[in-house]
């Protein structure tokens, strides 16, 4: 597991030299008995279609680390990256996504882990655009393109469990930055539509947009 006090910057730069966005793919990986893939690997990228170029956050390559040293061990070529070692393997197909919902979180799960889920994720009727890793999850309309909503970490040590703050706001920026978002919602255009809890979170996403794939 991860240091929880260190965290992955949702920006950095691409292998290709320009801005990288959090976002993630299935990497080649070298092992002892030939050549892997892991899937779903946080990596930073510039979101050209014809790029081939990533980096690595200095985190998800010490974690890679130690999940090729398992496949090693289980004589596996093909994985899927997690955040926890997995309990049990299977030779047969690969492990359960790690964007898959978290069924069974608690304080002591990372929030930088259970907002990995949402990279790249799309639902019915809205897509992540981008991420704050341990913070927030944002999200744009599939139905109008300057509406989008947020899940952003709200601490509160006068309550149990983990809790987020459910927002819309519209913002008319044909690309959506970060950094912009910061300065721009400063002026007050957040509209908070309710606060959830961490096991909340899911259920109330698919009620707002959909399924998800």
């Amino acid at each position: 597991m991860f240091d929880e006090d260190e965290i992955i910057e949702p920006i950095d730069m691409c292998g290709c030299g320009d801005m990288g966005y959090l976002t993630a793919k299935t990497i080649p990986i070298d092992l002892a008995h030939g050549p892997g893939r892991v899937a779903n690997v946080p990596v930073y990228h510039c979101r050209a279609a014809s790029c081939q170029e990533y980096t690595l956050p200095s985190l998800v390559s010490r974690r890679l680390e130690v999940i090729a040293e398992q496949m090693e061990e289980e004589r596996i070529k093909e994985t899927t990256y997690t955040w926890e070692n997995k309990q049990e393997s299977t030779h047969d197909k690969l492990p359960e996504p790690a964007l898959a919902p978290l069924l069974h979180t608690n304080d002591q799960i990372p929030l930088q882990a259970f907002t990995f889920q949402f990279v790249n994720r799309q639902y019915e009727d809205a897509r992540v655009v981008q991420i704050v890793p341990g913070q927030a999850v944002f999200f744009q309309s599939k139905l109008e393109e300057t509406e989008y909503y947020l899940i952003r970490y709200e601490e509160d040590t006068r309550t149990e469990g983990i809790w987020f703050s459910f927002q819309k706001f519209y913002y008319e920026e044909p690309d959506f930055t970060y950094e912009d978002f910061l300065e721009w919602s400063d002026d007050g255009h957040l509209k908070e539509l309710g606060k959830i809890t961490l096991e909340e979170v899911e259920e109330t996403l698919i009620d707002e947009f959909g399924d998800w794939a």
